[in-house]
């Protein structure tokens, strides 16, 4: 009997055979994006990649690794830069506005966890959608490079 631990290893091996299948970054159709690691914003920065992504028309999302050409990981953080309010007088931050500030750093792996592209989204301030912001760089970049290498 095979221990569990070493199955659940063997397995996990097995699965990812066959996964991500681009060798070249013009052959990535399909995308899974991975994480962007635990820190605060990093969750909103992977939702908003996401959401870019299917509105690119460009590339669609795999639901796991198995159906994906590449895959898309990284690193980014989204966090609170300064408040300002209009008012010169006002020292309470009740009215105040917030101005956010991140970074996002992407990998795209294909075949044999070889990077296709990589890009760091500099850091960058805004109101409140700087996710937001970072995301659609991010998305525009890999859609561009894709389609220079495509000849389009």
């Amino acid at each position: 009997m095979i221990p569990r631990a070493t199955f659940i290893c063997l397995l996990s091996v097995l699965l990812s055979v066959g996964s991500q299948t681009a060798t070249k970054l013009k052959d990535v159709r399909t995308v899974f994006i991975g994480s962007f690691g635990d820190k605060p914003g990093a969750g909103s920065l992977r939702s908003h990649v996401v959401s870019e992504i299917e509105k690119s028309h460009i590339l669609r999302i795999a639901k796991d690794v198995a159906q994906a050409d590449a895959v898309l990981g990284g690193k980014g953080e989204v966090w609170v830069k300064e408040h300002y309010s209009l008012n010169p007088r006002s020292r309470s931050l009740d009215d105040a506005h917030t101005v956010y500030a991140g970074y996002l750093s992407v990998e795209l792996q294909g075949k044999k966890d070889e990077t296709l592209w990589s890009y760091l989204a500099p850091p960058h301030s805004a109101g409140e959608n700087v996710d937001r912001d970072l995301a659609r760089l991010v998305v525009r970049k890999l859609t561009d490079a894709i389609a220079a290498e495509a000849g389009h």
